[in-house]
Formats: structure tokens, sequence, C-alpha cells
């Protein structure tokens, strides 16, 4: 049952009209708390939430969490972190996690109110004081929903009649065949709608992407390497590219390796 907070919040129109874009979205989230009582709460907090659809998984400590990620290979979109955890401090754990992915959402929760001043260092979304409320969990979750869409990170889209939405991050590239888009993204699915070039830019972060030529467009991100005119992937596939746009892709490439270093 959604709390009064966020009933009154769809009272706005315009908030109303954002939630029904958004519902078609799922949304993966990860908890990683020692603490037994508290993720059995926050698992009776997250059946209650509506308002979007999501999976969720738990893990009891860092080494469950990492082993998950390797065998499933994906990160999730939001996770939410014990900063007591028994094999590493939460901490450590938020720096690996930024190491693979800089786009995902960190939720910290602890017993300890002194360390709300360690857990912005790692570009923390939340930090949560326990014992967790359900309005002040679900209002969190919420908020972080709405972060996703307002800041370009979901990327909207219409297929025979269906609304579909997917994180930005999880596009590889993004191909132009005639009137058809194909959107190829990192759990190896191709999606396919009928778009523009002008209308896919508009949803991306061009400080994230960029063309290899005048119909494709590839995630910085997600390159491993480049030479000549051949562009590889971190899946390993391989994708030409044009003369006209060798130079510019080599040097966002190497800038987007320097922004990961700092």
């Amino acid at each position: 049952m959604i709390s009064a907070t966020l009933e009154s919040r769809f009272l706005d129109a315009r908030i109303f009209i954002l939630w029904m874009e958004m519902i078609n979205f799922m949304l993966h989230l990860a908890i990683c708390d020692k603490s037994l009582n508290d993720t059995e709460q926050m698992e009776k907090y997250l059946e209650n939430i509506k308002f979007f659809n999501f999976d969720y998984e738990v893990f009891e400590n860092a080494k469950e969490l990492y082993k998950y990620q390797t065998q499933h290979h994906e990160n999730f979109d939001i996770y939410i972190l014990s900063i007591e955890l028994e094999d590493m401090l939460g901490l450590e754990v938020a720096r690996k996690l930024r190491e693979d992915s800089q786009e995902a959402l960190i939720i910290f929760v602890s017993n300890d109110a002194k360390c709300v001043f360690d857990v912005f260092d790692v570009f923390t979304f939340a930090f949560l004081l326990k014992p967790l409320t359900y309005n002040k969990f679900s209002t969190t979750l919420y908020n972080a929903f709405n972060y996703l869409y307002r800041t370009k990170r979901l990327f909207l889209f219409s297929y025979r009649k269906c609304n579909y939405s997917i994180l930005c991050q999880s596009i590889l590239y993004i191909e132009k065949l005639g009137r058809k888009a194909f959107i190829h993204t990192n759990d190896a699915r191709v999606y396919q709608c009928n778009i523009t070039l002008e209308k896919i830019w508009e949803q991306l972060n061009p400080s994230k992407f960029a063309a290899i030529h005048i119909s494709c467009i590839v995630n910085l991100t997600e390159i491993a390497s480049i030479k000549c005119d051949q562009l590889k992937l971190k899946n390993n596939e391989v994708l030409y590219v044009a003369k006209k746009y060798r130079q510019e892709i080599k040097s966002r490439h190497l800038q987007n390796l320097k922004m990961k270093k700092l």
C-alpha cells in the first residue's frame, strides 16, 4: 500500500503522468546487510511498494554480492548497503562497485548516525538511519527512481503499441537500419523500435555516447579497445568505425579512460 506521503504526491497531475510513464520499467535492486532482521524488514517494505516494477536480491555479505554479479554478468541499478558488513566495510564495497558502475545509485543504511559524514565520498544517493520506517524507505526509493528517470538515465521507446524503458548505462550500442533502430544491451538483448537519430540523441547523454558511423552510436563506457577501423566492446563484439569518426572516437575513448582513473 502506498504511504500517505506518496499518495499526496500523485495528486499532482504532472507527477501522476510521470508515474504512468515509468511503471513499465523494471528496476534491479540489491540489498546487502548482515542483519537478518533488517533484511526481512526491508523485504516486507518492498512487498508493499507498488509505484514501480522491480526485482531484488538479498546478500549477507560482499562476497555473495560479488559472486552473484560475476556469475550473472550484470550490475544492479540500486544498491542498499549496510555500512556494517561481516567481511568488509560497506564503504569499501561501494568503492569497488563504483569501479564497475558509475551510474548505479547507492543507498547506505546504518545504526550509527555519525557514519553519514563518511558515505558521500563514494557519491552516495541517500543515507538511512536504522531502524527503518516504511515511509522513509519507500520515499527514498521513489526519489531514486525519479532521479534515474529525470537525469536522462532511462531510454524510453515504444514498439508495436508497447512502451519500454531501459537504463542508458545498459546500452552497448544503437544501430539504425532504415526506419528501424536496434538497441543492443549488456544483457545480450536486442530491442527494436521506429525512432529517428535525432530522437535517440535527445535521450542520451552526449558525454557518455558517441557515433562511430552515420547510423551507429556506441556507449563509451563499454569500449574495450580501438584499433584502426575496429572497435572492440567489453563483450568481445567488434564494430566498424567509419574513417570520418575514427579520430574523435579514439580521443573520446582515451578521455573516458582518464576520467575513470580520477
